[in-house]
């Protein structure tokens, strides 16, 4: 059995982030990942800027458009675009390509990759152990960042009652010919019930479309995505690959450490509800797991650190997101031509996403600019948890 001072389970952005950071301080790191590389990773491929700024090399070479407008029409009705004053707000990305880039520059800090390497079993007595087919390893440490599903997080008994929503992606074979556009443009639609999105989104090859909704609704993605295509005019585009996902949501609170143990990334839930991204989060997430690893194998306290600083630092923003979209799909729902009028022509709107997207602004920012509107959210939200969770509840056996 080989030892190691980590072991990170996936070799996504979170995963490799973490790993990166560990090698780099010298820890001893093995990275597991399940899946044969490169793979593909069901996603939009849209990268904020902000979460390009957190890294400490350049994604250049894995960037196939920079993206400063956006086009915004609410249930195929009249559109109109927008233009970020101060250059590009987000990348596009094949994740394939970019998360390579990540695991390469892991590799190169010092860790060991392992891809095609799916992890069996985990035993939590002393040392972390993991067994995989053919292969067994231990460590002081485990960071779990294998995705929404996170079969290890739930070995290891973490990351329950996260929320979840749904995603079905398609990626289509060349580009769109003439939008009277002579710059990358992403696309949203929104109108959807009762609050979700579709996406178009440009890539050197390939254009991305997909469309993100509560879970409930995920049976209806597929339909909606090809009347989505229909109403752009690609049909007929031919489609290289689709695959639905889910995106798991954290609202605070939900286990997502232990001792030696750790969820990242989408594992751990962190997305935003406001747009469903989550690689900035992912990135942010695995090097606070990394801090709190190299804290714990240093002898200053275990991973439970860690989620204190997810508390303390990301999950303020995942729950700004949440008041602001609550906030906009409630006006969204009640009057939409009225919405669009004023989304139009309400510079404050997309000049505050623009900055949160650049990150030069944050969500908790922008929410606390709306006063009041964002505690009346709050309270909705807070009363809608409260219902989902005694519904969740079993219900009492009524007496004889």
């Amino acid at each position: 059995m080989r030892a190691f001072d980590a072991i990170v389970v996936g070799a996504g952005p979170a995963g490799s982030t973490a790993a990166r950071e560990l090698a780099a301080a010298g820890a001893r790191t093995l990275v597991v990942e399940r899946a044969a590389w490169p793979r593909y990773k069901a996603c939009g491929g849209g990268i904020p800027l902000r979460a390009e700024r957190m890294l400490a090399f350049p994604i250049d070479g894995v960037v196939e458009a920079s993206v400063s407008r956006i086009e915004v029409s609410a249930g195929g009705g009249a559109a109109f675009a927008k233009r970020s004053p101060r250059g590009p707000f987000a990348r596009m990305v094949m994740r394939d390509r970019f998360d390579a880039l990540l695991a390469e520059h892991a590799e190169r800090a010092g860790a060991e990759l392992r891809t095609g390497t799916q992890v069996r079993g985990l035993d939590l007595d002393g040392r972390v152990r993991i067994r995989a087919d053919g292969f067994e390893a231990e460590a002081e440490t485990l960071i779990c960042a294998d995705g929404a599903h996170s079969p290890v997080g739930r070995m290891a008994g973490l990351g329950a009652g996260i929320a979840e929503c749904a995603a079905w992606e398609v990626e289509l074979r060349g580009r769109p010919r003439a939008r009277g556009v002579a710059e990358a443009t992403a696309l949203i639609d929104f109108g959807y019930e009762p609050r979700g999105y579709a996406w178009l989104f440009p890539k050197a090859e390939r254009l991305s479309i997909g469309i993100v909704l509560p879970r409930e609704r995920a049976g209806d993605m597929k339909a909606l995505v090809e009347r989505y295509r229909a109403r752009l005019g690609l049909a007929d585009a031919e489609t290289a690959i689709a695959r639905g996902h889910k995106i798991r949501l954290r609202r605070g609170g939900e286990p997502i450490a232990g001792e030696r143990t750790a969820l990242a990334g989408d594992a751990a839930g962190l997305a935003d509800e406001f747009t469903e991204e989550g690689i900035s989060y992912a990135i942010h997430s695995g090097r606070l797991a990394a801090r709190a690893a190299l804290r714990a194998l240093g002898g200053d306290g275990d991973l439970r650190r860690y989620q204190a600083s997810v508390e303390a630092e990301i999950q303020p923003e995942l729950t700004a997101a949440r008041i602001i979209a609550c906030m906009f799909y409630g006006v969204l729902r009640r009057a939409p031509g009225p919405w669009l009028f004023a989304a139009e022509r309400t510079p404050f709107l997309w000049s505050s996403l623009f900055a949160v997207q650049r990150g030069e602004s944050s969500y908790a920012r922008e929410a606390q600019r709306t006063g009041p509107l964002a505690a009346v959210a709050a309270a909705v939200l807070r009363r809608r948890d409260a219902r989902e969770r005694a519904a969740a509840l079993p219900r009492r056996r009524a007496r004889p």
